[in-house]
């Protein structure tokens, strides 16, 4: 990062989530990523991109198609889910030996499957210490773990996603921050709340809200209700270190490359 006087001093780095193109081999969207000039790629952690089951040479085989498009890994976007109720979690060992042969920096976990307002004091002991154990586990690796905030997970909101990393207690365990429609309101406070704690960040945006609408319409970065200008002016701003990634292409539209194309030349604009 560089350092400006008079004013904001950090560029924030870019990524794409290769999820974002679940459909087509990892390829595809390192190519993208290359084009639109970003910083780094977070590698969804299922097929056809990686297995979820370590395999060294498939592990050193995306790491060279990633460096050789002069990128870096961000994060690798991992299944392991902390404190499960009913949900399958990838397996601890192979997360991290995929993430140290991708030289991933960040590992993306889930905290739980059940909501925080939802949860009793013993769902939340456990996870604490599934956490803390992984949290140890990665740090002798050099590495560090970031919970996804997500809705039906004890990272759910704000509130509860410092209570999480504050009761861990890990130097290695924060934050993937993500605004989300209907929890905490304003997506600034919800980033003001936690920002010390953010490791990574995933960028979505959302059409105008329906209150009698269940389903969610994402749209481009830069036509939805979330305004990310002063989300990346904060993170300039402050000391954050991470990434800023485009998680997903716009619902319905008719070329999606296209479309997730010109989020990622947004997002490089709001961060130079």
């Amino acid at each position: 990062m560089e350092q400006v006087s008079g004013g904001s001093t950090r560029r924030v780095k870019t990524a794409l989530c290769t999820i974002a193109f679940r459909e087509r081999l990892l390829e595809y969207s390192l190519d993208l990523a290359c084009e639109a000039q970003l910083d780094g790629v977070e590698i969804w952690g299922r097929e056809p991109h990686i297995s979820e089951e370590h395999d060294a040479n498939r592990v050193a085989a995306a790491r060279k198609m990633v460096h050789d498009r002069g990128l870096q890994v961000a994060v690798f976007g991992s299944y392991l889910r902390l404190g499960a109720v009913g949900t399958e979690s990838m397996p601890l060992r192979d997360v991290l030996e995929i993430a140290a042969g991708l030289d991933a920096p960040v590992i993306r976990v889930w905290a739980s499957d059940v909501a925080s307002d939802d949860a009793e004091d013993d769902l939340w002991s456990r996870t604490v210490k599934e956490c803390r154990n992984a949290a140890a586990a990665a740090e002798k690796m050099g590495m560090r773990l970031a919970v996804e905030m997500h809705s039906n997970t004890l990272a759910d909101t704000s509130q509860s996603a410092k209570r999480l990393v504050e009761d861990v207690g890990c130097r290695n365990f924060g934050l993937n921050y993500q605004a989300l429609p209907r929890i905490d309101g304003d997506p600034l406070s919800r980033l003001e709340h936690v920002l010390p704690h953010v490791f990574h960040l995933h960028a979505q945006n959302y059409a105008a809200l329906d209150g009698n609408s269940e389903r969610v319409e994402r749209v481009g970065l830069a036509d939805g209700v979330i305004d990310y200008v002063p989300l990346v002016e904060r993170l300039r701003e402050s000391d954050y270190d991470g990434y800023l990634a485009v998680e997903f292409s716009p619902s319905n539209v008719e070329d999606k490359r296209a479309a997730v194309l010109r989020d990622c030349r947004y997002l490089r604009s709001l961060s130079e």
